[in-house]
């Protein structure tokens, strides 16, 4: 592998890597090794990590031309006191052989058709970006690592674990707007009894910010849905993901596996950390200290 660091853009606050460089990586048959340098560190307020700190591999954005994370990702991560390596659509699965856990981030892009419980029969050309989501959820799970998803991280490792999706809220009826610029959007009611209400310190209600368009199915379509796939009865059926969190209008928030590791929430819990927030910087820490207790 060779190594590579991010560079940082002042006026927007983004780390990012020229796509020029992945580019050349592929032509010259390189992987990239995409770190923060020491300094990096610093300027997000923190020391560089010890030799032996956990690794978290974070599947970057794109921004233009450019592989991307913005600065309160960037925040989230290194305040969790681990080593965090880049992965870019080529190369993911080679990179993510080098962490110990994983991040799956928002971004604007096209989930997969199967996912939705009304599927098109001409299913637009996969991205990119669309199969390396694919490809590091697979690659984690065979290798039993942590998973953190984002937004639309977290509605990828929900179709990718079989569960279904609305496109768009037309498909419910809600007086929530669940895409807003405003930092608290709506209220969140946490399960008690469950992985995210134990972050939470048994804390059940917050609110939180919400940018999405499609949504993750309610639990009992999922449990219908899967009762028709397994000619079953819906109250019998155990789902692949357990649910952890919904908004008052029922909308699905955060959902997960405690035996896999796995947690996945609806909102941007890095953008409420990087304002103060310690229970949503605690999601973040949630990956380290799942890679700590496996290891």
């Amino acid at each position: 592998m060779k190594q590579y660091y991010v560079q940082f853009e002042p006026q927007s606050k983004m780390f990012y890597v020229p796509g020029s460089m992945i580019s050349d990586c592929i032509q010259q048959e390189k992987i990239p090794l995409i770190e923060f340098t020491r300094g990096q560190y610093r300027r997000l307020g923190c020391e560089p990590p010890a030799a032996d700190a956990p690794v978290i591999g974070f599947l970057m954005g794109r921004s233009g031309d450019c592989y991307s994370i913005n600065w309160n990702y960037a925040s989230a991560l290194v305040q969790t006191g681990a080593r965090v390596v880049f992965l870019t659509y080529p190369h993911c699965s080679v990179q993510l052989q080098q962490c110990q856990g994983l991040v799956l981030p928002d971004g604007a892009f096209e989930l997969s058709e199967q996912f939705y419980t009304d599927p098109r029969d001409d299913e637009k050309y996969r991205s990119l970006r669309n199969m390396a989501y694919d490809v590091c959820i697979r690659t984690a799970v065979e290798n039993k690592l942590p998973i953190l998803g984002i937004c639309d991280g977290a509605q990828m490792v929900a179709g990718a674990f079989g569960l279904k999706l609305y496109r768009n809220f037309s498909y419910v009826e809600t007086p929530i707007d669940h895409y807003v610029q405003k930092p608290e959007a709506h209220r969140l009611n946490v399960f008690p009894d469950t992985p995210l209400a134990r972050i939470f310190g048994g804390d059940n209600l917050f609110f939180v910010n919400s940018r999405h368009h499609g949504l993750v199915a309610p639990v009992r379509v999922q449990r219908e849905v899967w009762a028709d796939a397994h000619q079953s009865r819906p109250e019998n059926v155990v789902l692949p993901l357990d649910f952890y969190a919904e908004a008052n209008d029922g909308t699905p928030e955060a959902w997960g596996n405690a035996e896999k590791h796995i947690l996945c929430v609806q909102w941007h819990p890095e953008d409420m950390a990087a304002a103060g927030d310690e229970k949503m910087q605690a999601i973040y820490q949630w990956l380290v200290d799942e890679i700590v207790t496996k290891c």
